[in-house]
């Protein structure tokens, strides 16, 4: 589409921005939030356990996005990225909602999968529908700042948790305030792409009209390719192994390691638990100027190379927490995980604005949900797997584990990926 590809940015665009931007800011909210309820709930007698089952309420929530993502991914590309969304919204907000009176921890663990259903739905369903609105010379750039709200949601919640102190119900409560949101998503159009490719072609010339306050006559494309998890394979193999194991690795690495955080700084610096809520915020307002160096480096050396050098300095930052704590240096230790912190969420921003541009509209969002599934497999694998490593070897262990995954992710990019900086979606 022409009209959308050559486009300047006005007043719909940031409005648009502003929306998701705020559903992306609780959904990070709403993610994180696991790291500081893990760390409340031994002051809760009902809710004791061992430090692996505890991590299974971190990966919870994550492995609920895996199906999630699978779910509202193929729901996107049937019923459409708005009305999808919208139910994706709904379901997290109303579940975080219900989670914050749970009796007990079981009944948590199961609550937060559902918690995790929306979430990962709305993660691939909310870059896709704001990927199909933008020009393709801001697109990268866009998405990743659209992702830097994923940084101040987490500062929010850092501030929250801090703020309403051992009390875990309220974290979880104020992470449902979303659903606030869900009347302004109502007043969105659908993107015209997929009315496009379904044969609504009326309606997606009324939207190009209003939003851009052009006429436009448009043609109904040929038979679309179908949009099945099996021709994401047979068509788009090497690009679906990619993204795979790049997903993947991405998220280990960042679930792994933030949904502990405020454990591991207390393990290897000896503090409370508070003072570990303090060093996160931190940690967290390093999280902005990734996204920002990101945004700008997609739009100048490509969306490749910033995604896997961001990943490998990542990982490089990790294996320095990892000497930094067996040596109990306070310094480096902090100063490690600002880095990966920094390296990490560029990352995130990177491929966030990659993923869309890889895939056709007929297959766009079943091709970003398998890659948000296999993120929340790496994602709910990792905080188990480091519980049960910190049992065993320590804090700066798990971390380098953690470490040694983002390098993988970074040259999995830099062998199987393909550069789209500058190219129209098709």
């Amino acid at each position: 589409m022409e009209v959308i590809e050559n486009s300047r940015l006005n007043k719909f665009h940031y409005t648009l921005l502003a929306i998701l931007g705020t559903v992306w800011a609780f959904i990070a909210v709403n993610t994180i939030s696991a790291g500081f309820v893990i760390a409340l709930l031994k002051n809760d007698p009902a809710f004791q356990g061992s430090l692996a089952k505890l991590g299974s309420l971190g990966s919870a929530a994550l492995f609920g996005m895996l199906f999630g993502a699978w779910l509202f991914g193929y729901l996107s590309d049937r019923i459409g990225r708005k009305r999808t969304l919208i139910l994706a919204v709904g379901t997290f907000s109303i579940g975080s909602v219900i989670s914050s009176f749970a009796s007990n921890l079981n009944q948590l663990i199961a609550l937060r999968f559902v918690v995790g259903l929306g979430l990962g739905g709305s993660l691939p369903v909310a870059s896709s529908y704001f990927a199909e609105f933008m020009p393709k010379s801001v697109r990268g750039a866009m998405i990743s700042i659209l992702e830097s709200f994923w940084a101040i949601g987490t500062i929010i919640i850092g501030v929250v948790a801090i703020l309403v102190g051992a009390d875990w119900r309220g974290i979880l409560l104020f992470g449902g305030a979303v659903i606030l949101l869900l009347p302004l998503l109502f007043t969105l159009p659908e993107s015209p792409r997929y009315l496009l490719i379904r044969g609504r072609v009326k309606e997606a010339e009324e939207i190009l009209r209003r939003i851009f306050g052009v006429g436009v006559k448009l043609e109904v494309p040929k038979a679309g390719e179908k949009a099945s998890v099996l021709d994401l394979w047979r068509r788009y193999g090497k690009t679906t192994m990619m993204l795979t194991g790049a997903w993947f690795s991405i998220a280990f690495a960042y679930y792994g390691f933030f949904i502990w955080l405020p454990r591991f700084l207390s393990a290897t610096l000896g503090i409370t638990v508070f003072k570990s809520f303090q060093y996160f915020i931190i940690t967290a307002i390093a999280q902005l100027p990734g996204y920002w160096s990101a945004a700008y480096l997609l739009e100048r050396i490509g969306r490749k190379k910033t995604l896997s050098y961001y990943l490998l300095l990542s990982g490089i930052a990790g294996v320095g927490f990892y000497f930094a704590a067996n040596s109990g240096n306070e310094t480096t230790i902090i100063a490690s995980a600002i880095a990966f912190s920094f390296f990490n969420l560029g990352a995130w921003g990177a491929i966030y604005a990659y993923t869309p541009e890889l895939y056709p509209t007929a297959v766009r969002g079943t091709g970003t949900g398998w890659a948000g599934a296999m993120a929340r497999i790496g994602g709910g694998i990792a905080p188990i797997l480091a519980g049960k490593v910190m049992e065993a070897s320590g804090a700066a262990m798990a971390v380098l584990i953690i470490a040694a995954m983002a390098i993988a992710g970074a040259l999995d990019v830099l062998a199987l990926g393909e550069e789209t900086m500058g190219k129209e979606l098709s």
